[in-house]
């Protein structure tokens, strides 16, 4: 057998994908979507019940700190609210077959993807008004004026906003590139 002959004799079909291969990555997907989820729920009725319980006894006296607060209990419940509603995991037909779980993976990825990508818009303008009363209080309120911790709040805004959006991305450029393997697939080589 020539090399003409070799070369010709190879098989020119794709691999095949069984269903079982694409429902488990299906399930495997809302699994890691759920887990994520629960942990940022968790995280964030931690952070509120941490907030009430460090600053209840100065909220006596102090409207501002108190308005402030209560800015990060209300931010909290609506970003849990909207992530809830753009990143949860819904439900894969029973009855599916492999291009419909294949679809229905692809449109949870980019659901996922699309959940992060400028999310900033909706998350970093409810931020600011709990910022803007954390420093109105820290220079009403308290006496002496604490400049540092004045000064610290914007920084902090700044920083931890940064941070959560560079994260954020991280993610959704780790989704892409999941989508782009599924899009590999449907293109001949």
């Amino acid at each position: 057998m020539n090399a003409q002959q070799l070369w010709q004799s190879q098989a020119c079909e794709a691999p095949r994908i069984s269903l079982d291969y694409v429902r488990l990555n299906a399930h495997n997907l809302d699994r890691r979507t759920r887990q994520r989820n629960a942990i940022d729920y968790a995280l964030a009725m931690l952070g509120v019940g941490y907030v009430l319980w460090t600053t209840w006894d100065g909220l006596v006296g102090r409207p501002l700190l108190m308005a402030a607060v209560g800015c990060y209990v209300l931010f909290v419940l609506y970003y849990t609210f909207v992530w809830h509603r753009l990143a949860s995991v819904r439900l894969l037909p029973a009855d599916a077959g492999l291009l419909d779980t294949l679809r229905y993976q692809r449109r949870q990825l980019e659901r996922q993807r699309d959940a992060r990508r400028g999310s900033w818009r909706w998350w970093f303008p409810p931020l600011l008004p709990g910022f803007g009363l954390l420093a109105a209080s820290l220079y009403w309120e308290f006496v002496p004026v604490p400049w540092v911790s004045i000064w610290a709040v914007p920084v902090a805004a700044i920083v931890s906003s940064a941070l959560g959006l560079l994260f954020l991305e991280y993610e959704a450029n780790g989704f892409q590139r999941e989508i782009d393997a599924l899009d590999s697939l449907a293109k001949p080589e």
